[in-house]
């Protein structure tokens, strides 16, 4: 229980109440009697303890968590990014119809320009419009894929067209384990790269071990996470606490600011990618 306790940040006394009273978890006991609690356990812990930090009472938090732990999730508010581009709303028009001609051309003309502005004024707000659109029950599911998967699409191309630093500093950019909303990271990593630093991209949901064997053998100058998702903040405490004390551990992400020790990047990725780039070049 006191590593369920470490990785929520919520007191081991409240995990027992909320599962004896609540029935928010039911963990596995070991041979010696103890608490065992894996990893969707401690995900759906981690929820609860957001909904009750934004007000919600134990009682009706539970009710969600107990009922759908993802959709609870959607209750908690997000950091608004705020935007002046006039194509915000692009995105989730093209997933409401299945648009792809106009899906295209939209990902074309917004990555031929300024990297910095195309991530932090067009492409991150774009994507919180199309999540609330699929939250709220105006967008379907199919239609956020269609959409999320062309995006990714067109990142990697992008990504994969720069030339490759081999000299300098290296980043090592991707999400802990049972981490898959990878398109914020992957910015950060198109837009780094765009400057000139040597980036390994390893996307989302590598497991703890995997992390530390690549970071032992590269011996990069930072490492970047992030915490999208509630859900993820369990896997996020345990990668940056194992990281730190081998590199410099940066943390983007809707819900950065809940987990302690590494630098936060703030809300704008490709400003954060910039500055990043300034030091290290």
């Amino acid at each position: 229980m006191s590593r369920a306790a470490e990785l929520t940040g919520v007191p081991s006394g409240t995990l027992r109440k909320w599962e004896q009273r609540y029935g928010v978890v039911a963990p596995q006991r070991s041979p010696g009697n103890y608490r065992l609690y894996d990893d969707e356990a401690v995900r759906r812990l981690s929820v609860m303890r957001s909904l009750v930090d934004n007000g919600w009472s134990a009682h009706e938090a539970a009710r969600h968590v107990v009922h759908d732990a993802a959709s609870a999730e959607a209750d908690i508010p997000r950091p608004e990014l705020p935007s002046t581009d006039s194509r915000v709303d692009e995105l989730a028009r093209c997933a409401a119809d299945f648009d792809l001609p106009r899906l295209e051309k939209v990902l074309a003309e917004a990555f031929s320009d300024d990297l910095v502005a195309a991530v932090d004024e067009w492409l991150l707000p774009s994507l919180v419009r199309l999540g609330k659109g699929w939250q709220r029950g105006e967008l379907t599911v199919a239609g956020e894929h269609f959409v999320t998967a062309a995006v990714h699409r067109r990142l990697a191309h992008t990504f994969q067209s720069l030339p490759t630093a081999y000299d300098g500093p290296r980043v090592v950019v991707g999400l802990a384990r049972g981490a898959h909303h990878e398109l914020g990271v992957l910015a950060f990593a198109l837009v780094l790269r765009s400057r000139g630093v040597a980036v390994t991209y390893l996307g989302g949901d590598l497991p703890l071990e995997a992390w530390m064997s690549t970071v032992r053998l590269i011996d990069p100058a930072a490492v970047v996470l992030a915490a999208p998702t509630i859900e993820d903040l369990p896997a996020v405490r345990e990668a940056a606490e194992a990281l730190m004390p081998l590199t410099a551990v940066l943390l983007g992400g809707a819900h950065q600011a809940e987990v302690d020790g590494p630098e936060h990047l703030g809300h704008r990725a490709g400003a954060a990618a910039a500055a990043l780039a300034d030091q290290l070049v």
